[in-house]
This record gives C-alpha cells, structure tokens and sequence, in this order.
C-alpha cells in the first residue's frame, strides 16, 4: 500500500494546479485506489492529521505559495486562479489560515515553507506494528483475523475516535499486558476523553478569562480592539482597552485628563474616568 500511496502523491503533484475532483479521478485511474481506500491508510500513518481532501488542499497551497515567493513578479490574482481559488480573496485567506500570514507577507518575509510530502514520507519511513499489517496486505499474504481486527480498530480509532497513531500504539501496548481486548481499551479510553472534554467545556477558556480581567464585553469588540491596535488578542492591555471604550486617543491624553481632574487613583480605582468627563476635558481645552 505504501507503494501505491507514492504512487498517487507523485500524481497530486503532477496535476496539482487541476480540480480536486479531477485529481481524485486520475488518481483512481492510474492506482485503482479511490479517495476513501487513502483516507484510512491516511488517518493511520499521519496520525489522523491528513485525509486524502486535507493533503491536496494542503498540497495545493504548498505550490501556490512557492510560486507566489519566487515569483514576485506575478500577481495574486493570477496564482489564485491558476490554482483554482474563486478570487484573490478567498486564496488570501486560504493562505493566511494554513500559515498564519498574508500571501504579502510570504512574499516579502520569503520564509522556508515546510513540504508536507516530505512530512508524510517520513511518516510513512516509521516502522510500528501496523507496518506489518501493511507489509502483509502489500505482499497478499495470508492475514490472520485478530491481525484483521487490530488493523479494523486502529482505523476506528483514529478516523472515528480522533486518536492519534502514538496514543493507540500506547493504548495497544497496555491492553497487551493487562490482558485487555485492544478494541474495548480503545472505547473506554475514548469515553474518558469525551468525559474530561465535557469538563473543560464547562470551564472559560484563555480568551474568556483575558477579556474578563481586561472589561472586554464581547468579541466583537475584542476583534475592534486589535484591528484598531494593529495587534494580537494577548498583546492588549487594560490602558489600551480602557482607552479605546472612552474614545481617548492617546496615552498622553489619558494622563492630561488623570491630572486635570485628579482621580488616578480615586476610590482604589485606577481609571474612574468616564465618557461625559472625556467630553468635559475636550470641551474645557479646545
């Protein structure tokens, strides 16, 4: 299988710049392999991170981006479409969401882009228990059922439970020494992680606690607040948040306005200033 999964990469990247839909058809013709035959050996070998759609998209954007990095002189516009994204935009955000920056800052920045078939190559290189199902189903032998109902679990868990192939080899190896079905170990372990999950749901998460120590009322106004500040949500700070929700432009003017009225620290209560005393202060010092 691992042959024939290099195989259909070395096609995805041979008519990358085609449809999805395109590629998965000549895929499946030069491999016979359909797209949801690599989506198991995928979710296994990449520890759940890749299916067949994900590693194309993926793929996809490693190539677009390269392009648009060594080829300055070509416009966005252009690349988007000759990769089949609908417009600028929607490759623009494309972009920023798999690698955390604009297709302007790629460029100008020029970093090294990490090559996700080599990511994969060398998951695929790691030798595990399941190689050797895999070994056994490339080779045509003769699999037993318990190596059958090994490899059926290993593909449960990771495609339906969202294990990672480390966790279930963990899992497998403590189900062999406590004499435990591997399969059963599988969905007890799950139901413990959906439990613990359930818990931290009910807890704020960083983002909830930040905005309630900084008086933040909503995310809307936290998204204002870092376009406004040009920054990241965690960069904030409560001058800036009280700033803004008053309406003061400036540091400097918040102090002005702490001195003309003499309340820095009134009540324990660093900043007691309101809006009507912002519009006093501007319209006293005109």
């Amino acid at each position: 299988m691992s042959k024939v999964l290099d195989t259909a990469l070395t096609i995805i990247d041979r008519d990358i710049r085609l449809k999805h839909s395109e590629i998965v058809r000549k895929v499946y013709a030069e491999t016979g392999y359909c797209d949801q035959d690599y989506n198991k050996y995928l979710a296994v070998v990449s520890s759940g991170a890749f299916t067949l759609r994900d590693y194309i998209r993926k793929r996809k954007l490693f190539f677009a981006v390269g392009d648009l990095i060594n080829h300055p002189e070509k416009p966005l516009a252009e690349i988007a479409l000759e990769y089949g994204y609908s417009d600028q935009s929607a490759f623009t955000r494309a972009v920023t969401k798999e690698y955390g920056k604009t297709p302007s800052e790629l460029r100008r920045e020029k970093p090294e882009i990490p090559d996700n078939r080599e990511v994969l190559d060398s998951l695929l290189a790691s030798s595990s228990r399941l190689d050797a199902i895999f070994d056994k189903m490339d080779s045509q032998k003769y699999m037993s059922s318990s190596d059958w109902r090994y490899f059926e679990d290993f593909i449960h868990a990771t495609d339906e439970l969202g294990f990672d192939t480390s966790t279930c080899c963990l899992i497998s190896e403590l189900s062999e020494k406590l004499s435990i079905p591997f399969g059963y170990l599988l969905q007890k372990c799950f139901e413990m992680a959906i439990m613990c999950e359930q818990e931290d749901r009910n807890a704020p998460d960083e983002i909830d606690i930040y905005m309630m120590e900084l008086g933040i009322e909503s995310g809307d106004e936290l998204d204002a607040l870092c376009l406004h500040y040009d920054c990241k949500w965690y960069e904030l700070t409560l001058v800036q948040v009280k700033m803004y929700q008053l309406g003061i432009d400036s540091e400097e003017e918040l102090e002005r306005i702490w001195k003309f009225y003499d309340c820095k620290w009134m009540l324990g209560d660093p900043y007691p200033i309101t809006r009507e005393m912002v519009q006093d202060y501007r319209n006293k010092h005109k």
